[in-house]
């Protein structure tokens, strides 16, 4: 994701702020690709409509992974590129910022279990294309 999300400032679990492209070197179907060496990482993109809601639902509904700040102006562009009508939503974005995988989620929902590994082979070959 290196040039993708650079210069954009994060949000961890804890609210402190880590820089993307530190935290984007490469969360049940995501541990098991992390715990397996997999490069991927979660970017929540809140819609929540103040930055104390962003904050309850990110630290207490969301897994171990990253967020966008609340009031980002990439929020907006991305929201609208990579085509977030609803939630939840999941794309598979590249390093390049090119959306791969429309919808993640049903992928997750209907391989990701049974093959996880799998799966991610296949949404990185997507990327690598």
């Amino acid at each position: 994701m290196s040039e993708f999300m650079k210069g954009v400032m994060l949000l961890k679990q804890d609210l402190t702020e880590v820089p993307a492209e530190e935290a984007l070197k490469g969360k049940r179907f995501y541990h098991h690709l992390k715990k397996a060496g997999k490069p991927i990482e979660v970017v929540f993109f809140s819609r929540d409509r103040s930055k104390a809601d962003l904050e309850e639902n990110f630290t207490e509904k969301h897994g171990d992974w990253l967020c966008v700040k609340y009031g980002d102006d990439i929020l907006t562009r991305y929201q609208s590129k990579f085509e977030i009508k609803t939630i939840p939503v999941l794309r598979v974005i590249n390093p390049a910022g090119k959306m791969v995988v429309l919808d993640g989620k049903s992928e997750v929902v209907d391989k990701g279990k049974a093959d996880p590994l799998g799966l991610f082979a296949a949404w990185e070959a997507a990327c690598n294309k």
